[in-house]
């Protein structure tokens, strides 16, 4: 028995025992599978468009339904209330959240010449104290 026969019998007896091992996937988990993968996958778009919106456009937003409720108040009172409130609600929490958030921490160092350069103005209370040492040294 040449041993290239035997390698053979081998492997197809694995894959025998390979087939009989793995059950096949049934219909419904596989529709399960890919209906799960579908909605993950616009869940990553949704969440990927919502995060390419700024706070700044999402208070031009609630601004805009103001106004337009504003004019809608005549032609329908009760939608034109909800979206007016829809449009405050919306501001005062985007307002707030402008307090909180925090854009790119990574700080860019500006050098000329080999020298960090600091374009920071002085605050109010550091001009105030200048101002105040100045004035009491004449």
């Amino acid at each position: 028995m040449p041993p290239d026969d035997r390698i053979q019998r081998e492997i197809e007896d694995i894959l025998n025992r390979l087939e009989a091992f793995v059950p096949e996937e049934t219909v419904a988990s596989r529709m399960r599978r890919r209906s799960s993968e579908a909605a993950a996958g616009f869940g990553r778009a949704v969440m990927a468009w919502l995060a390419r919106i700024s706070l700044g456009q999402v208070m031009l937003t609630a601004l805009a339904l103001v106004v337009v409720a504003f004019f809608a108040m005549r032609v329908h009172p009760l939608f034109a209330r909800w979206v007016l409130i829809a449009g405050f609600i919306l501001f005062f929490t985007s307002f707030a959240l402008s307090f909180f958030h925090r854009g790119p921490t990574s700080k860019v160092e500006r050098r000329w010449r080999g020298h960090v350069l600091d374009l920071n103005e002085p605050s109010l209370g550091e001009r105030l104290r200048a101002w105040w040492r100045r004035r009491s040294r004449r």
